[in-house]
């Protein structure tokens, strides 16, 4: 699952590189290790604007549940099961980019758990996510698939990535709702010397 993510780049270098504007640039979230059970507010992308940063909590309310909801459930949304599930079938229409220069997985060995760092040649990229809104209050949730080439070797326990996106242009299929098959699958990189991985 994907519960650790990073962003740290300023927000004019973000509105460049996603061609949009900064809703809020005297809260823009930057930190080196956002925790998604503390439902942190992070920069992303709705479909309802394109062109749009907007700093949304992560774990996402649905618009029907409780006010005591525990959005520790809905950090993540399997792909496989987003139709059958209560919280994500009747708002998979509201899609969502979340915008990171990085996200952390840990892997087991032997007894330990070693964390890996994961990202873009240190430059912004999106993972695929929902939002939903309760109580005039926007949240997220980030959709993970099975993990793919090196995400095994390290998420070795329970086998999930995000779907990750490199290319504005499909990071905008996404958004607009059409299927975009190619995500970023991880199936190509290496580990480098630092417990990291670029791709």
């Amino acid at each position: 699952m994907c519960f650790h993510s990073k962003q740290t780049k300023k927000a004019k270098e973000v509105a460049n590189r996603f061609e949009a504007v900064i809703e809020d640039l005297d809260n823009f979230p930057v930190s080196d290790h956002f925790v998604g059970f503390e439902y942190p507010k992070t920069p992303i992308i709705t479909n309802e604007d394109i062109h749009l940063v907007q700093n949304v909590s992560w774990g996402l309310h649905p618009h029907w549940a409780p006010d005591d909801w525990n959005r520790n459930y809905t950090l993540n949304a399997r792909i496989e099961t987003l139709s059958e599930k209560p919280s994500f079938k009747n708002i998979q229409d509201n899609r969502c980019i979340i915008i990171v220069d990085g996200f952390y997985e840990w892997q087991h060995y032997h007894g330990q758990k070693i964390q890996y760092e994961i990202g873009h040649n240190n430059e912004l990229f999106a993972l695929a996510g929902l939002f939903d809104e309760h109580d005039g209050q926007k949240t997220y949730t980030i959709i993970t698939t099975e993990a793919k080439g090196i995400m095994r070797d390290i998420h070795n326990t329970k086998l999930r990535m995000p779907f990750a996106f490199t290319e504005l242009d499909k990071m905008h299929q996404w958004l607009l709702g059409n299927e975009v098959p190619n995500f970023y699958d991880f199936s190509a990189i290496q580990l480098d010397d630092k417990q990291g991985v670029l791709f």
